[in-house]
C-alpha cells in the first residue's frame, strides 16, 4: 500500500526532478526518471492515486507506444488489431490494422494504470507525496521564468521543495499556466459518460458507433479487456450538448436495442471531461508541460493516453539527459519532440470535417470503406498508399457519385 510521506512541521526537500500530478503523464515521467537514478519527487493533490478519474477502460492507438510500454514495463489491459465501425443505419466496416490499439484501466483501483506506475516508480526510489496542495512558487531572481522553489501543504504541514527541473502534469487547469503567465487558447471541451461491466463485446475488437443526429461531433464505443472487464460510453462535444451526458447515453441505447442488449452485466458508471487547449510552447525554462497540461489531447477522437504516456516519457528522458550531462539546453529537445510527434493541424482539420457530416454522409463513408476493402487492403492504403490501392479508392469514389462528391466538398470546406 502506498503511504503518505512523513512530514515534519516544515520539511525541506531538494531533488533533481519534481513531477506534479500522478496521472498517466506524471506517473510515467516519475517512473522513467527514477529508473534512470534521478532523485525524483512526485506530488499529488488527492489523497489517493487515480482519484482524479473514475474507473474505466481508455484506449489509444499504438503510434510508438509499444517501445515505451516494453522499456519501462507499463501495465496494459489489451492490445487489439481489429476495430468495427458502425454507421447510423446499422451497416458496419471492420478494419484489420497493423497498428494496434492499447487498452488501459484507469482509476484508483490497485490494478489501475496510474496506481501500478506510481508504485513501480517508488520501487526505484521515487518519493511520493499525496494530499499535497500547491500553495506557491518562487522564481529565480535572475530569470523570472525559472522556478526554483515549490511550496505545498500536506494537512497541517508545509513542504518546501527545491527542484532542478519541474514536470507539470496537473491537467488542463494547471496552476503553472498562471504562475508563468502562459497564454493558452481553449478550443473546446470533450465529455464522456459510460458504464463498466463484463464481456460487453469480444476482447479482440473495439466497437465504434456513429449517429450525427443524436451524437453530433461525438460517438459511442465499447471495449473489453482480456480479463473481460468492459466499458461502454458516449464521447461528446460539450458545445453541442443540450442535456446531461448520461441522457445521451441512455437515449442512444433506447434507439439501438441491439447495442443495449450487449450491456448486461453492469458494475457502475463513470463520467469525465477534458478541455482541448493550445499552448504556444511546452517548455518554459526549467518547467516541462506534459499530458493534458500541455494541451496534447487528440482533437479528432479525444485520445488522451497516447499523448500522456509519450509526453511523460520524453519529459523524463530529456530531464535525465539534462541532469546527467549538466546541460539544460537538452530540455529544448523535449519541445522539438512534442511538436514533431503531436502536430495536431490535420487532426483539427479532420475534426471540422467530422463535425460537418450528417447520417447520410456517415452511411456513405461506411459503404465506400467496405467497397474499397473488397478490392484492396484498406490498412495498407492508409499507412502506405500504393498506385493500385489509390486506383481502387478512386474507382469507388466515381462509382458513388454524386453523393461521394458531396463528401469531397465537405472535406475541402473543412481544410479551408
Amino acid at each position: 500500500m502506498i503511504m503518505i510521506a512523513e512530514t515534519e512541521k516544515t520539511k525541506k526537500i531538494e531533488c533533481d526532478v519534481l513531477v506534479v500530478g500522478a496521472g498517466p503523464a506524471g506517473s510515467v515521467a516519475a517512473l522513467y526518471s527514477s529508473i534512470q537514478g534521478l532523485n525524483t519527487v512526485l506530488i499529488e493533490r488527492n489523497n489517493k492515486i487515480g482519484a482524479h478519474t473514475n474507473t474505466r477502460i481508455d484506449s489509444s492507438p499504438d503510434f510508438g507506444l509499444t517501445e515505451i510500454v516494453k522499456e519501462i514495463e507499463l501495465k496494459t489491459e489489451n492490445l487489439v488489431y481489429k476495430s468495427k465501425w458502425h454507421s447510423p443505419s446499422g451497416s458496419s466496416f471492420t478494419l484489420h490494422s497493423k497498428i494496434g490499439e492499447y487498452y488501459f484501466k484507469r482509476g484508483s483501483a490497485p490494478d489501475s494504470f496510474e496506481y501500478s506506475t506510481v508504485y513501480n516508480s517508488m520501487k526505484y526510489g521515487c518519493e511520493f507525496i499525496s494530499d499535497a496542495n500547491l500553495k506557491s512558487v518562487n522564481k529565480d531572481k535572475k530569470d523570472k521564468r525559472c522556478i526554483n522553489e515549490v511550496v505545498v501543504s500536506q494537512g497541517p504541514h508545509e513542504i518546501m521543495i527545491k527542484p532542478k527541473i519541474i514536470i507539470d502534469a496537473t491537467g488542463v487547469n494547471s496552476p503553472f499556466h498562471r504562475f508563468l503567465h502562459i497564454p493558452k487558447r481553449d478550443y473546446k471541451k470533450g465529455v464522456i459518460f459510460g458504464m463498466n461491466g463484463k464481456d460487453f463485446v469480444s476482447s479482440d475488437t473495439s466497437e465504434i458507433y456513429f449517429d450525427a443526429e443524436l451524437l453530433k461531433g461525438g460517438y459511442f464505443y465499447m471495449v473489453t479487456a482480456k480479463n473481460g472487464f468492459s466499458s461502454a460510453a458516449v464521447v461528446l462535444d460539450s458545445s453541442k450538448m443540450r442535456k446531461p451526458a448520461e441522457k445521451y447515453f441512455y437515449e442512444y441505447l433506447r434507439r439501438n436495442t441491439e447495442v443495449a442488449e450487449k450491456i448486461k452485466s453492469v458494475d457502475g458508471s463513470f463520467y469525465g471531461g477534458a478541455n482541448l487547449l493550445k499552448l504556444p510552447e511546452h517548455l518554459y525554462q526549467n518547467v516541462l508541460f506534459a499530458g493534458d497540461a500541455a494541451g496534447l489531447i487528440d482533437p479528432q477522437m479525444g485520445y488522451g493516453m497516447l499523448p500522456a504516456i509519450a509526453s511523460g516519457y520524453y519529459a523524463g528522458k530529456y530531464s535525465v539527459e539534462a541532469i546527467k550531462e549538466g546541460d539544460y539546453e537538452a530540455l529544448k529537445k523535449y519541445e522539438r519532440e512534442v511538436k514533431k510527434r503531436f502536430n495536431k493541424r490535420m487532426s483539427y482539420v479532420f475534426r471540422r470535417i467530422f463535425e460537418s457530416l450528417d447520417n447520410k454522409d456517415l452511411d456513405m463513408l461506411i459503404k465506400m470503406a467496405n467497397e474499397v476493402g473488397d478490392r484492396t487492403d484498406v490498412d495498407n492504403l492508409i499507412i502506405r498508399p500504393s498506385i493500385p490501392g489509390l486506383f481502387h479508392a478512386l474507382s469507388v469514389f466515381f462509382e458513388n457519385l454524386p453523393r461521394s462528391g458531396r463528401l469531397l466538398a465537405k472535406g475541402f470546406k473543412g481544410i479551408i
